[in-house]
Order: C-alpha cells, then sequence, then structure tokens
C-alpha cells in the first residue's frame, strides 16, 4: 500500500451528510470509515466552490419537506466545510471549464458534475460520486472514467 494518500474530489453527494441529510446507499459506517481516511492522511478529501449551487438548493428543499429549521444546522455544516481544513476547496480552472463546456455540448445537462469530472481530470484526482448514468454518458463519449469511484469501492482500495 501507498503511503501516498488519494487525492479524492467529493460530488455534493458527499456534502449533504455534514448537514444531516441521509443519502442512500451512504450509512455512517461509510461516512465513519471515509472520515477516518481522511484524518489518518490516508486520502485528501477537496471540493469543488461550484457544488455549493446545487448543495444550497438540495438542503432547503429537503428541509422544506422536512418542515425544519436549517439554520443551526447550516452554521455548523459550512464552518466544519469551510474552516475545519480537513477538505480543501478548489475553483475550476479555464481548462476544467473549457472541458465542462465540451460535455455540455455532448449532451450532459449537469453542468456541477461536468466541472467535477473536468477539475478531477486535470488535477488527477478521483471523483467520489453514485452517479452511474454520468459514467457510462462518459464511456459512451469515448472519456476516460476509471477516476469515477464510489465510497465502496474507494474504501475497498484503502483496505
Amino acid at each position: 500500500m501507498s503511503s501516498t494518500p488519494l487525492s479524492v474530489l467529493l460530488d455534493s453527494t458527499y456534502i449533504l451528510p455534514s448537514f444531516g441529510i441521509e443519502v442512500e446507499g451512504l450509512s455512517l459506517y461509510h461516512i465513519a470509515r471515509l472520515r477516518e481516511a481522511g484524518v489518518k492522511g490516508r486520502v485528501n478529501f477537496y471540493c469543488l466552490s461550484v457544488v455549493w449551487v446545487e448543495v444550497i438548493g438540495k438542503i432547503c428543499r429537503e428541509r422544506e419537506r422536512l418542515r425544519e429549521e436549517i439554520g443551526d444546522v447550516v452554521d455548523v455544516a459550512v464552518k466544519s466545510l469551510l474552516e475545519s481544513g480537513f477538505y480543501k476547496w478548489l475553483t475550476p480552472t479555464p481548462n476544467a471549464v473549457k472541458m465542462a463546456f465540451k460535455l455540455r455540448m455532448l449532451g450532459h445537462r449537469d453542468n456541477i458534475d461536468n466541472l467535477l469530472y473536468a477539475t478531477s481530470a486535470e488535477n488527477n484526482m478521483l471523483l467520489l460520486t453514485m452517479d452511474e448514468d454520468f459514467k457510462k454518458f462518459l464511456l459512451r463519449n469515448n472519456f476516460k472514467a476509471d477516476n469515477l469511484v464510489n465510497h465502496e469501492n474507494l474504501l475497498k482500495r484503502l483496505d
């Protein structure tokens, strides 16, 4: 096993639990194991600044459905995500934006996913995502997709 930590870019799905939102297929056990890998320095977790567009919408829709106040939860989660140092935040580069445009022109309408993929590819990172349809789209359009992993695959790599 390599002592070099894996660089992993997070899809917004993996940010939602910080706000108390349950994600189907992502258990507390998985979250704890991912956190442990980060704390032990086996993984460096990265987030892309543009995911806030998606995260804010998802959090607000979920909390409206549950009729819950989100103020305190948002305060704690945002502080943890932005100030703890556990996550490193990135901004898309011009090359990543150009690749995202290309993916959009090929028919993939989720611009956040396009930017995440482009950033992960440009920086030689794994993209932690559960989006199998996106992976299929990439393969159909002759893009490499071996950098896309879900949490179970990532944890197996770390075992």
